[in-house]
C-alpha cells in the first residue's frame, strides 16, 4: 500500500468503520498500517471490556447455499460491539461458521442445547443393551458415559472437529477468534435445510 488513501480503504476494508476514524488511526500509528490496525483493535478492546457484562446484541446473520441451492444454512453470531461485528474477521469466521454446519451437520450448538429426553433416550437404550449382555453395573455406566460423549461429539457443534483442521474442535476456534478480535463472541444459533438429505431416503 504506497497511499494514504489506499490505506484507508484497506483499514474500512478490514473493520468497517468510518473513513475518518481510519485517517486518525493512521495518523496516531504515524502512516504504518498495521500500527494503525493494532491501535483500532485495541480500542475495540477497550470498549469491549467495559461493555463485557452487557448482552452481545450486535453480531451477523450469515445465509449459504450448497451443492447447487440443495443444502441452505443460516448461522446467527453475535458479538458485543458494532465494530468488531462488521469487521473482515468477524465476517470470516462467520462464514467458516456457516461451513462447518453445511458440512458437518450439527444439531445442537452446545451441550446445554440437547434435550434432556434425548439423552435419557440414549442413556436408557445404551444400559439396557449392555445389561443384556452381561456386563457389570459398573461398566454399564462407563459405556453409557462414552455412548453419551460419543453422541455429543458428533452433534455438537463446538464440540466438532473443524473441517479445515482436525486437530482443533470449533470450541477452541471460537476461542481464537475472541483472542483475536478482543471481545466475546456467541454461536448463538443455526439451522440447517437439505432437499431429499440421504438419512431420508434410506
Amino acid at each position: 500500500m504506497n497511499t494514504t488513501i489506499e490505506m484507508i480503504k484497506q483499514l474500512r476494508n478490514e473493520t468497517g468503520i468510518g473513513i475518518m476514524e481510519c485517517r486518525k488511526a493512521l495518523e496516531q500509528g504515524n502512516q504504518d498500517f498495521e500500527k494503525a490496525l493494532a491501535h483500532m483493535h485495541e480500542m475495540a478492546t477497550t470498549k469491549a471490556k467495559k461493555l463485557m457484562d452487557n448482552e452481545a446484541l450486535s453480531g451477523k446473520i450469515e445465509l449459504y447455499s450448497h451443492n447447487n441451492g440443495r443444502i441452505g444454512v443460516i448461522v446467527e453470531i453475535n458479538t458485543v460491539t458494532e465494530f468488531a461485528s462488521r469487521s473482515k474477521f468477524f465476517c470470516d469466521f462467520a462464514h467458516e461458521i456457516a461451513l462447518q454446519v453445511t458440512s458437518a451437520s450439527p444439531q445442537y450448538v452446545r451441550d446445554e442445547d440437547i434435550p434432556q429426553q434425548v439423552l435419557d433416550e440414549l442413556s436408557q437404550t445404551a444400559s439396557e443393551k449392555a445389561r443384556n449382555t452381561g456386563k457389570p453395573e459398573k461398566v454399564i455406566e462407563q459405556i453409557v458415559d462414552g455412548v453419551l460423549e460419543k453422541y455429543k461429539n458428533k452433534h455438537v457443534l463446538l464440540r466438532q472437529a473443524y473441517i479445515r483442521d482436525e486437530s482443533i474442535t470449533i470450541a477452541h476456534l471460537l476461542n481464537q477468534a475472541i483472542s483475536h478480535i478482543g471481545e466475546n463472541i456467541v454461536i448463538r444459533r443455526f439451522m440447517r435445510w437439505e432437499i431429499c438429505p440421504a438419512s431420508e431416503n434410506k
